[in-house]
């Protein structure tokens, strides 16, 4: 097992975690810069049975980019990995956007080393295309709530078939892109979304490249 963070102390602290359940880590040293595949390929070299990385990479210049990155590359080359964030409020949407790829993300502060097998088997049954039921997208509703211009255009939807009185905030990159000026308040979009998971920052948003019809003219 294999765990990245730039932070020596909090490596090691998850590394000690780790060796009271009898796992074996190891974790890569080394200034990447904004090489993500070298840093890939360095975990790689150690053949680990699962990667455990931080989101946060860059405050000790390990790397230019973030844990999510190095997750993503992970697990398209069916390497299961899992990613650990403080989820600020800025990370939200950032990981939205990534949220499909990375199967699982976890709160530093809620890893629980008994939970390794679940953490496992949630990348892995994704990586061979039979995901896990909080992980298994369905083409739904999305109803656009709110779309607030600015600097960062932030879009605000809602999922009836999850939650039909909770808005979330929608990464403008999730929706397909000839969509995106067509969007106001009212709008309804189709796209995959998991809408068995429990927990807003689970939910992902793919394939979301359709315009609807509102419900009273036929579509529910």
């Amino acid at each position: 097992m294999t765990v990245i963070d730039d932070d020596e102390d909090g490596c090691e602290e998850i590394m000690e975690i780790l060796r009271d359940f009898d796992f074996v880590p190891s974790t890569v040293n080394g200034s990447f810069d904004d090489r993500v595949g070298d840093l890939v390929e360095a975990i790689e070299a150690q053949d680990p049975n699962f990667v455990i990385c931080d989101n946060r990479l860059q405050a000790r210049q390990m790397a230019q980019f973030h844990g999510v990155e190095v997750v993503k590359e992970l697990v398209a080359r069916r390497r299961p990995a899992m990613l650990l964030t403080m989820y600020g409020s800025p990370d939200r949407l950032m990981l939205r956007r990534s949220r499909f790829d990375v199967p699982v993300i976890v709160h530093r502060d809620a890893f629980d080393p008994e939970r390794i097998g679940e953490y496992f088997e949630t990348c892995w049954r994704e990586i061979v295309d039979d995901p896990v039921d909080a992980r298994r997208p369905h083409r739904s509703l999305i109803r656009i709530d709110s779309v607030t211009e600015g600097p960062v255009r932030q879009i605000d939807g809602v999922v009836p078939a999850w939650r039909p009185d909770h808005a979330v905030p929608i990464p403008i990159e999730c929706i397909a892109e000839e969509l995106r000026n067509r969007i106001t308040a009212g709008t309804y979009l189709l796209g995959d979304v998991n809408i068995g998971t429990k927990h807003e920052d689970e939910l992902f948003f793919h394939h979301v490249n359709e315009v609807a019809p509102p419900p009273s003219e036929g579509v529910r």
